[in-house]
């Protein structure tokens, strides 16, 4: 039961925008500054407007990006080994795009290097799901004690998914942030001559502005 809570409680927010911009551009100091900028925009807000002029892609193909990393982080929820139906994951899956939406991320100051750029990003981390498990355990308790069936298994899964969205549906909707977090993407060139944001610096901006 703990395993399953542990499980059910700590979301795993990783995002990347696949796309990069074409080796033919000179990049600049301010258009690294742009497509960083327009990296995090398509990534989080689902804005792909400016995403698509500086990557010279279709609004489908960020669409796609889009689309299949919500579905990934969807999927690392678990929430199929539990019995969920379709319907409740779709609901968590909806509740992700607007926890995504709502991050907050400020591109600042872009430094030249040798190897490309690094472009200072100021990171509010979002409080929603800070103590989280110990909250979701406790209404779990209540509700158990409070209910006058026998409930097996299944039952209890089915009442902790249900109280983790509802939980997480309220934070959302009363969000708070943390202090800004600075965080440094790099803008470099891959093996194929693309510039590009390392998955790494993707990754450790998700980590600053989702504190869990």
């Amino acid at each position: 039961m703990k395993a399953m809570l542990r499980k059910s409680s700590l979301l795993v927010l990783v995002f990347a925008m696949a796309l990069g911009m074409l080796a033919g551009c000179g990049m600049k100091p301010e258009d690294a500054k742009a497509y960083v900028q327009a990296t995090l925009d398509a990534g989080y807000k689902e804005d792909f407007g400016e995403y698509t002029k500086i990557t010279e892609s279709t609004k489908e193909e960020a669409q796609k990006l889009f689309d299949s990393n919500i579905d990934t982080v969807t999927n690392s929820l678990g929430l199929s080994q539990f019995g969920v139906s379709e319907e409740m994951t779709e609901k968590y899956r909806e509740l992700l795009k607007e926890t995504f939406s709502k991050a907050k991320y400020t591109v600042g100051d872009v430094k030249e290097t040798d190897g490309g750029f690094e472009v200072k990003v100021s990171a509010e981390p979002m409080q929603m799901f800070v103590g989280l498990e110990d909250a979701l355990i406790g209404e779990l308790e209540k509700k158990v004690k409070e209910s006058k069936e026998d409930l097996d298994e299944a039952a209890i899964t089915q009442l902790t998914v249900d109280i983790l969205y509802d939980i997480l549906s309220q934070r959302l909707a009363e969000v708070t942030y943390g202090d800004a977090q600075e965080v440094t993407v790099h803008v470099t060139k891959n093996s194929d001559g693309v510039w590009n944001i390392t998955e790494a610096d993707l990754q450790a901006l998700d980590s600053a502005l989702f504190s869990i």
